[in-house]
């Protein structure tokens, strides 16, 4: 079986006024969808499973329909292997973000980019992420510069939170 991440757009455990499910939910919907082993990983939507043998893409969308009539969440969920997530580049420092998108080869700008008024610079990018630094420490533009220039759904995480992901994802292989 081949081990995914789940990284779903506005989704905070628990937090009702965002249609988030709690824990216990989010794991149910993956289990009716049909993934095996599933974790969260932190409170931000981010789950670890396994899809068996179906696409984990179309069970991380299967989740989502799962999880409407239980808490109302109807947002969107990108889905990776976590061999992929394991082999990204996250050499960016604290200030740095890394976003998901399924979206156009080659990105549509040229590196670096600076999105006007997003305080942020596009330093790596190409179909399926992008590597942004902040101007600022504990800020976050890239979901929404990206999601208007992309025109389709965006979801971002710290480097430090991707560092962490990381290390969880070395050890679950061992």
């Amino acid at each position: 079986m081949t081990r995914s991440v789940a990284f779903f757009r506005n989704l905070n455990l628990g937090q009702r006024r965002s249609h988030s499910p709690t824990r216990p939910e989010l794991l149910e919907a993956f289990a009716r969808a049909g993934a095996t082993d599933a974790s969260n990983f932190q409170v931000n939507g981010t789950i670890v499973f396994e899809a068996g043998s179906k696409d984990a893409q179309t069970l991380g969308d299967q989740a989502v329909r799962e999880l409407t009539p239980v808490c109302g969440y109807d947002d969107a969920v990108i889905v990776r292997p976590a061999d992929w997530v394991l082999a990204l580049e996250l050499d960016t420092g604290p200030r740095a973000e890394v976003s998901f998108f399924d979206g156009p080869e080659p990105f549509p700008e040229h590196l670096p980019w600076e999105p006007p008024g997003a305080g942020l610079t596009v330093i790596r990018a190409d179909a399926l992420h992008a590597v942004s630094l902040n101007d600022a420490e504990r800020t976050s533009g890239a979901t929404w510069a990206l999601e208007r220039r992309l025109g389709m759904p965006v979801t971002s995480r710290g480097v430090p939170t991707m560092q962490r992901l990381q290390v969880r994802l070395r050890s679950l292989a061992d």
